[in-house]
């Protein structure tokens, strides 16, 4: 496309017909017209004229692309937009051709040109900023032990984000919209200076509707649901600040659509306390705040905003950073000498978490899809544990967790498998929530020295600085959503009960550690070097312990696919052969990350000096 487009008439004098040329394709000849080239011939394109510097031929001349031969051709035949153009290609920190850039910023990519007077577009690379400092004093009053901590963290993306996520431009606001058109009287004594003004068409003063964020307005100041309650299937027609705006021409200003990124400080005070309820016991607290810089889909490139009527799922610049609140009291209480069980119970507050969302009434676009801090979630839970020092040989551990974790989503996507649009404030099981957790570590050792009698052989004991480790851990299924029809392979439609409504059955793990310290230096030596041999088997069982079902059977091995109205039809129409068929889709079936690893077993050696 790129070779002859430049053809079309733009670049040629058509009142210069030079001649003929024939070419074959299909069988069939063909005849175009050569016209002289056009003095005034663009040059906001390359390619057409690179590729005639191979080919030899003028301007004019009509080229076989397909007669190139493809080591011939290099990416710096094409401009940055000729590559653009068709989403071929993407890039951050480099430019189009793969070459490392520094010193640019955002607004180079609207401005940055080359020798010949074409625009690059230079990306700059992510580079956010992030500063933090903590403080922490422990300190004792009477019998109560405080450790008081405040930590303040500053978070800047250190880029340009969209003034308005409903517009690409700026909209003027009912202030100065009301001034410039003289409608001061009529406008509605609730609606703000910085209000969004839509009007009835491009060149009407009449007021369709005010918005403010996210918060939509009929023309006499009444607050709608949403903007569909006003414009139905109507298209938008917001009054801009500037007339005719047009992101791709070459003297666009950024700044009538971005601001730069708002820095987001954040205070986080940390307090814990325990204080001894006799001699025996202890009562323990404490509160923390917990911030996390965006995790995920935070970056975005000039690149998104420029071609901004594309469709599909974009990142946000914009985003804040996720919060947790944690809260958790406790109670010790001394058993024996050596054992002691704690009891805690926990409460956690999950703010600001990312997901998926949509904007409607998007100048433009109607809608589109991005991220947001809109989800939220809760952690409930309740721990025991019992703990045995060194008791003899033996030292234990044994914990249980009873868990209960709900929110509006489990992670940034989880809502865009609902099927709905709209925000949702529906708690349910988030896909991380174990109900039950129990922990088992035992350990079996031998010291050294004549205190320990182990077996001897010849004097020498043999089990010395040797030791037997166990560690074992049952949780309870995770939640997953069951799917109602089967639409395809490996994946249906339609929901079943609830979201997580449905449990994945309990998993099983043992582990088992075997080692054995020998000291490689005579004793008292200055730098003693210690050797440690072990034998170490995951998995000591070897359960198949089942991680991922398939969603519509709630099976691990069988999708059911191959028993379902259509597939059954698809299989059977499949020709020549539906054995290779069946077979490939048993292989593909019997996925391994739906189970946990197998038994593995490991030997190896570790020194310490």
């Amino acid at each position: 496309n790129l070779a002859n487009g430049h053809l079309d008439g733009t670049a040629l004098d058509t009142t210069n017909l030079l001649r003929f040329d024939e070419f074959e394709f299909l069988d069939s000849t063909y005849q175009v017209p050569i016209y002289a080239s056009n003095p005034n011939t663009p040059t906001t394109t390359r390619f057409y004229r690179e590729i005639r510097e191979i080919t030899g031929q003028e301007l004019y001349e009509y080229t076989n692309i397909h007669g190139v031969n493809p080591n011939d051709l290099r990416l710096d035949m094409f401009t940055a937009s000729e590559l653009l153009n068709v989403g071929l290609i993407g890039y951050f920190g480099y430019d189009y051709l793969g070459n490392p850039i520094d010193d640019i910023t955002f607004d180079d990519f609207f401005t940055a040109k080359d020798a010949d007077g074409i625009r690059t577009f230079p990306v700059a690379a992510y580079e956010p900023n992030y500063a933090s400092v903590f403080v922490q004093d422990k300190f004792k009053y009477k019998d109560i032990i405080f450790r008081l901590g405040l930590r303040v963290d500053r978070f800047d993306a250190n880029t340009k984000v969209l003034k308005d996520p409903y517009s690409l431009y700026d909209i003027v606001g009912a202030g100065d919209f009301h001034n410039q058109t003289g409608t001061t009287g009529v406008r509605p004594g609730n609606i703000g200076d910085d209000f969004k003004v839509y009007t009835t068409s491009e060149t009407s003063d009449e007021v369709r509707a005010y918005r403010d964020g996210d918060t939509w307005y009929f023309p006499d100041g009444k607050q709608a649901n949403s903007g569909e309650e006003i414009f139905g299937t109507e298209i938008v027609i917001p009054r801009y600040t500037v007339e005719d705006p047009n992101i791709q021409d070459e003297g666009f200003d950024p700044n009538i659509s971005f601001n730069d990124y708002e820095p987001q400080i954040n205070v986080m005070p940390r307090l814990a306390f325990s204080f001894p309820i006799s001699d025996e016991a202890n009562f323990f607290a404490h509160y923390d705040v917990l911030v996390q810089r965006p995790p995920s889909n935070s970056f975005v490139s000039p690149i998104q905003y420029y071609y901004w009527t594309r469709t599909g799922l974009r990142n946000n610049a914009n985003l804040k950073p996720e919060k947790t609140i944690d809260y958790e009291i406790g109670f010790q209480q001394k058993i024996s000498n050596s054992s002691a069980i704690k009891l805690a119970a926990y409460y956690k507050e999950l703010r600001d978490m990312i997901q998926a969302r949509f904007y409607f009434q998007v100048a433009q676009l109607g809608e589109y899809e991005t991220y947001a801090n809109q989800d939220f979630g809760t952690v409930k839970g309740f721990s025991a544990t019992y703990d045995l020092r060194r008791t003899g040989n033996i030292q234990m551990n044994i914990a249980y967790t009873l868990q209960f974790a709900d929110g509006t989503g489990s992670d940034a996507n989880s809502s865009r498998s609902t099927g709905s649009k709209r925000i949702t404030r529906v708690l349910f099981p988030l896909s991380f929530d174990e109900r039950h957790r129990i922990n088992i570590n035992l350990d079996y050792r031998y010291g050294s020295g004549k205190q320990y009698n182990g077996p001897r052989i010849g004097g020498v004991d043999i089990f010395a600085n040797a030791g037997v480790n166990m560690q074992f851990t049952a949780v309870s299924g995770r939640p997953f959503t069951r799917q109602q029809d089967i639409t395809a392979e490996f994946t249906g439609n339609g929901t079943v009960g609830s979201i997580n409504g449905s449990r994945l059955p309990w998993t099983q793990l043992l582990n088992l550690r075997v080692d054995k310290s020998f000291s490689l230096t005579k004793p008292g030596a200055v730098r003693p070097l210690n050797m440690n041999v072990f034998f170490r088997v995951s998995n000591l069982l070897d359960r198949r312990n089942i991680i991922n079902v398939y969603n519509a059977t709630g099976s691990p091995t069988d999708d059911g696919w191959l028993t379902s109205f259509i597939g059954s039809n698809r299989v059977n129409n499949i020709t020549p052969d539906q054995t290779a068929y069946l077979a490939s889709y048993q292989w593909s079936v019997m996925n391994p990350n739906n189970f946990s690893l197998p038994r593995r077993m490991f030997v190896g050696l570790t020194f310490d000096f």
